[in-house]
C-alpha cells in the first residue's frame, strides 16, 4: 500500500485498528510466580476488558495479534509443559481463542519445550500461526508463511468496503543456535530481511491491500547485517510492508523518553516512516496501531497513522471475561504454587538483587558457583583450564518494574527462588576464551553504563537503552570498570569505538590476565550462541554443551549444599574517580541492603527510589 496521493483527499476514509500483545511469557494471570504474590501490573487478564472494549467500538475494524514468546517464562509455564497431554488445549492458547485473536507469530522461547510440545500446542489454535522464516527439517510446518484476512472497513460515507489484510511473521535466526542441544534442533530459521523480501511479493500477489509484519525482533542497527537478531529497522525498509508489530527486547515503542534517531521516531512510533509498536512484555501494556485508510477504485491508501501503548488495568473485581480467563488456568496455577513453595535449601544471609548491576551480587554468585561445579564435574577427566563463570541478573528492576527483584531473607530457599534466579530453560555449557576475548566480553557488558564526567556529583549511571540481563559479570576474575572511558560497544553489541577500554586490571588469582591466556567459562547456551549482542562462539571453542538446564544445575547445587552462609565476594568494582558520583534507580526496599559507597537520595519516578554511588 502507498501513502495517499494528493488527488485522493476527497475519497471515502475508514479506520483499521491493530492491537498487539508480545512477550507474554505465559503471564496469563496478574500473579508474580517469582515473588509469590499478586501483581496487577502484569498479565493478559488485565488487558482483556480493554481489548474487548476496543474491539466492540462501533465503526472501527479491529484486529488482534500476538507477537511471540507466548508459552514460556515462568514456573506456571514449566508446570503446564511438564504435564501436557495431547488432547488438551494449552491454557494460553485457550485464552487467545477466548479473546478471538486474529493471528500470532512465533518467538524464540516457543521452542524451549521442544518441537513435539509446540506442534501439539499450536494445533489447538483457532487462528492462523504465521512465520515466513522458520521451517522444519522434516518438511512439516509449524506455521504458514502468511495469511490473508478478509475484512470490511466502514468508511465515512456510510458504506462497508472489503479489504484484504496480509499477515506474516518473523523471528530471530539464532533460534536454531540458542538451544539446539535440547529443543530447537530440527528447524531452520532464515534471515529476517531476506525472508521478507521473498514473501512480501507473494502476499501482494495473493491480493493483499495492506501488509502487517509480526516481527519478534527489536530495534537494533539501521544497517542490515546477515542473520541479525534485532532487525526491525532494516525490515521496515522492505518495500510493501505497511506496518510492523515488534517484540523480543521487552522495550516500549513508542517511548517519548528515548531520543529518536534518523530513522526511528520514538515519539510517534515510526520506523523509516512506517508505523510500528512494541507492547513491552508480560501483559504490562497493549500495543495500539491505527491506520486511516482512504479508498478509491484503484484500492486503499494510507492517509494517516497513530501508535500508542495502553497500560494494563488493575481491577478490584473480575468481569465475566476475566473470570473466564482465570478459570482456564486455575488448576495448574494452584499446582504450581504448591510445588514452587517447597524449600530446597537454607540461607543465613539475605540474597537480594537491588544493586545487581551496581556492585557484586550474591544471587549471581550463587548461580556462578553452581555452574562452575557442574562444569568441573562433567569435565573432570579432561585437561583442566582455569574455570570461570559468566552470569547476569534477570531480576534487576528497570523497565521490568518495581517488583522485578530477588529478595530472599534469611531462612528457606524455595524452588520459586531458584526459578527467580534463572527463569529460563537455557542449557549449561562451557566455552574456551582467551584473555583478549574475555576483555571484549566484559567491554560488551559495560555498555550498560553511561560515560561519566569527573568532578560531577549528579549524573545518570545507567544507559536507559540497556537491559540488565546483558550486563554480565565474569566470576573468578577481578577487574575494574572505568566509566570515564566511552563504551566500546553500543547496547546492541555493535562495536562503536575500537580504541575504548573501560575494563581495567583484569586478574585471575592475583595474577594479571594476558591476551593469550586461555580459560574455560561456564555460561548458558543463549549467550554462547550470540544472544544479547555478544559474539557467537565457534563450535570448536565449545568444550561442553549439557542437556540439563542452568536452573536444574542450580537446584542440584542448592539441594546438595544445604545452607548458604557466605556473603558476596568482591569480584569487580568501578574504577575510583575522585569527587564524582552517579545516580540510579532501585526499589525503596533496597535501603535495607546498601553496602559500600551507595547512599539513598529519596523518592524517584514510577515508585522507584533514587540512589547514588560515589565513584
Amino acid at each position: 500500500m502507498q501513502a495517499i496521493p494528493s488527488s485522493k483527499f476527497d475519497s471515502p476514509i475508514g479506520r483499521l485498528r491493530v492491537l498487539e500483545t508480545t512477550d507474554l511469557h505465559m503471564q496469563l494471570l496478574d500473579y508474580d510466580y517469582f515473588a509469590d504474590k499478586p501483581d496487577h501490573s502484569i498479565g493478559l487478564i488485565g488487558l482483556a476488558d480493554q481489548i474487548k472494549a476496543l474491539r466492540d467500538e462501533d465503526g472501527v475494524t479491529t484486529l488482534l495479534f500476538d507477537n511471540g514468546d507466548l508459552l514460556q517464562g515462568n514456573p506456571l509455564a514449566d508446570h503446564i509443559a511438564a504435564h501436557a497431554k495431547p488432547n488438551e488445549t494449552h491454557p494460553m492458547i485457550a485464552a487467545l481463542n477466548t479473546l478471538q485473536y486474529d493471528a500470532m507469530t512465533l518467538g524464540n522461547h516457543e521452542f524451549d519445550y521442544g518441537l513435539d510440545f509446540l506442534r501439539n500446542t499450536l494445533t489447538k489454535a483457532g487462528f492462523p500461526v504465521v512465520s515466513a522464516n522458520i521451517s522444519c527439517d522434516d518438511g512439516d510446518r509449524l506455521a504458514v508463511p502468511f495469511c490473508i484476512l478478509d475484512r470490511e472497513i466502514l468508511c465515512n460515507d456510510g458504506n462497508q468496503r472489503p479489504i484484504k489484510i496480509g499477515i506474516t511473521g518473523f523471528a530471530p535466526p539464532q533460534i536454531a543456535d540458542w538451544d539446539d542441544a535440547r529443543s530447537s534442533s530440527g528447524i531452520k530459521v532464515d534471515d529476517i530481511v531476506a525472508s521478507a523480501s521473498r514473501v512480501i511479493p507473494q502476499i501482494r500477489a495473493a491480493g493483499a491491500d495492506v501488509i502487517i509484519a509480526l516481527c519478534h525482533s527489536g530495534i537494533g542497527a539501521d544497517e542490515h547485517l546477515p542473520r541479525m537478531e534485532n532487525a526491525a529497522l532494516p525490515l521496515a525498509r522492505v518495500d510493501g510492508i505497511d506496518a510492523l508489530l515488534l517484540g523480543h527486547t521487552h522495550e516500549a515503542f513508542p517511548d517519548p523518553a528515548i531520543p529518536s534517531t534518523a530513522n526511528a521516531d520514538y515519539g510517534t512510533g515510526l520506523l523509516h516512516g512506517k508505523p510500528a509498536v512494541m507492547a513491552t512484555f508480560c501483559g504490562k501494556s497493549l500495543g495500539v496501531l491505527e491506520l486511516d485508510l482512504k479508498w478509491d477504485a484503484n484500492g486503499w491508501y494510507i492517509a494517516g497513522q497513530r501508535t500508542s501503548l495502553v497500560p494494563t488495568r488493575k481491577s478490584s473485581e473480575d468481569s465475566p471475561l476475566r473470570r473466564k480467563l482465570r478459570g482456564l488456568v486455575s488448576v495448574p496455577h494452584n499446582a504450581t504454587l504448591n510445588k514452587m513453595r517447597a524449600p530446597i535449601a537454607q540461607t543465613q544471609v539475605p540474597i537480594a538483587s537491588y544493586f545487581a548491576t551496581i556492585q557484586p551480587d550474591l544471587s549471581q554468585q550463587i548461580l556462578a558457583r553452581a555452574m562452575k561445579r557442574a562444569v568441573a564435574t562433567a569435565l573432570k577427566d579432561s585437561a583442566q583450564l582455569p574455570l570461570l563463570a559468566a552470569k547476569s541478573s534477570f531480576r534487576f528492576g528497570g523497565r521490568s518494574g518495581l517488583g522485578h527483584y530477588i529478595d530472599i531473607p534469611p531462612g528457606p530457599i524455595t524452588l520459586r527462588d531458584a526459578a527467580a534466579i534463572f527463569p529460563f530453560t537455557d542449557a549449561l555449557c562451557a566455552v574456551r576464551r582467551t584473555g583478549r576475548q574475555l576483555r571484549l566480553w566484559l567491554e560488551r557488558a559495560a555498555a550498560h553504563y553511561n560515560q561519566v564526567q569527573p568532578g560531577v556529583s549528579d549524573q545518570p549511571l545507567i544507559n536507559p537503552q540497556s537491559a540488565g540481563y546483558n550486563c554480565d559479570t565474569i566470576f573468578g576474575l577481578s577487574y575494574q570498570i572505568d566509566l570515564t572511558q566511552p563504551a566500546r560497544f553500543n547496547t546492541h553489541g555493535v562495536e562503536i569505538n575500537a580504541k575504548a577500554a573501560r575494563i581495567q586490571h583484569i586478574r585471575y588469582q592475583d595474577q594479571a590476565v594476558g591476551d593469550d591466556d586461555i580459560f574455560l567459562v561456564a555460561t548458558n547456551s543463549f549467550r554462547a550462541k550470540g544472544g544479547g549482542g555478544f559474539p557467537t562462539i565457534a563450535p570448536a571453542d565449545i568444550a561442553l554443551m549439557t542437556t540439563q538446564s542452568v536452573r536444574g544445575h542450580l537446584i542440584d547445587y542448592l539441594t546438595e549444599s544445604g545452607t548458604i552462609a557466605t556473603p558476596v565476594h568482591a569480584t569487580w568494582s568501578f574504577a575510583p574517580i575522585p569527587r564524582t558520583a552517579a545516580r540510579f534507580a532501585s526499589a525503596p526496599a533496597a535501603q535495607q541492603h546498601m553496602i559500600g559507597p551507595v547512599t539513598h537520595i529519596g523518592p524517584g519516578p514510577d515508585g522507584f527510589d533514587t540512589y547514588q554511588i560515589a565513584l
